[in-house]
């Protein structure tokens, strides 16, 4: 067998590139552990059992996330697989085993087990003088121990998924922070609305108002008879004419004052007078019955023209009515 051909000193296979862990077994060795803390008294195919019910309900994108991992590292496995396989030490063992020796069936580097690994015991490369039953006795010696600390209770959790007591607290309280800043929020949110449909409430009904108050002003005309309004167009035009009376004699009153004051510095210093006010108050009067001349000019054309619009008035009403009694004769 292989075991006695290392044993009485055959060369010894080099150790293969290890295959890369399939979907699943990605997926069993993450959650072990937590299975296993929340399960404790579940016996190991038990806990298994749970992984796999739990990896059917994976969501497919997880699940893909797995399966890109797994072909990424069975490239690089297929790579290094490539690169033992033209190695020296392994182009040599090969040479040995054809040369008439049993062939030696290849292990997995290692064996996968409720996502623990199993790494096989290496042989004692010094140890050539062991015979075959002595190793496999050395074999099943330490395997033996080694599958009973994996099936003990006493399992140390991976430390990536304890999460310290303070650690805890001060997530507590920043999530208790949190929810309450939502809580003021959302009470900031409706209170906001509230104000905001009250003013739109408020708008509405002073609109309705202010469309219900117009059209009963529209509704309500005011009727004015004619002769109440011939009467306040006399008012007011008497009261136009009193004030408009009212100005032009303060106008006349300022006049004479300014002008008194002028006699006065006039008689006082002549010559400064004439240098400062003499030629401007010659041009101004100039102006002043430029504009008196004018205001006349104006009366007069329109005392011709209101007495011209009237016998056209006149000489109209005249055909009208003459009209009228040729077609009352027909």
């Amino acid at each position: 067998s292989a075991v006695a051909m290392f044993a009485h000193g055959q060369m010894k296979m080099p150790k293969a590139p290890d295959r890369p862990l399939v979907p699943y077994m990605r997926y069993s060795r993450k959650m072990w552990a937590k299975v296993r803390a929340e399960n404790s008294d579940a016996q190991l195919w038990d806990i298994s059992k749970i992984i796999g019910a739990m990896w059917k309900d994976v969501s497919e994108m997880e699940k893909h996330s797995y399966n890109q991992e797994y072909e990424i590292e069975k490239m690089e496995y297929e790579k290094a697989m490539k690169n033992f396989q033209n190695s020296t030490a392994y182009q040599q063992f090969q040479n040995q085993q054809k040369g008439g020796k049993a062939p030696q069936k290849m292990s997995r580097g290692r064996m996968d087990v409720g996502g623990v690994v199993i790494q096989p015991i290496e042989d004692d490369a010094d140890n050539n003088e062991l015979s075959a039953r002595r190793v496999s006795a050395i074999r099943f010696d330490r395997n033996h121990r080694l599958i009973t600390e994996l099936l003990s209770t006493n399992i140390v959790n991976d430390t990536r998924t304890i999460v310290a007591q303070s650690r805890i607290e001060l997530l507590k309280k920043q999530a208790d922070s949190l929810i309450m800043h939502q809580k003021k929020l959302e009470k900031e949110l409706t209170d906001m609305g509230d104000k905001f449909n009250e003013k739109k409430r408020g708008l509405e009904t002073s609109s309705e108002d202010f469309a219900e108050n117009l059209k009963k002003v529209c509704d309500e005309k005011v009727v004015v008879e004619p002769a109440k309004y011939e009467e306040m167009v006399e008012e007011w035009r008497a009261k136009l004419s009193d004030s408009y009376d009212d100005y032009k004699s303060k106008v006349e009153e300022m006049e004479k004052k300014l002008a008194s004051e002028r006699e006065k510095m006039a008689e006082k210093t002549p010559v400064l007078y004439n240098l400062t006010i003499g030629e401007d108050e010659e041009k101004e009067k100039e102006k002043n019955k430029k504009e008196a001349n004018k205001v006349e000019e104006k009366k007069v054309n329109g005392n011709k023209e209101e007495e011209k619009m009237e016998v056209d008035d006149k000489i109209e009403d005249d055909g009208i009515v003459a009209k009228k009694e040729e077609e009352s004769k027909a």
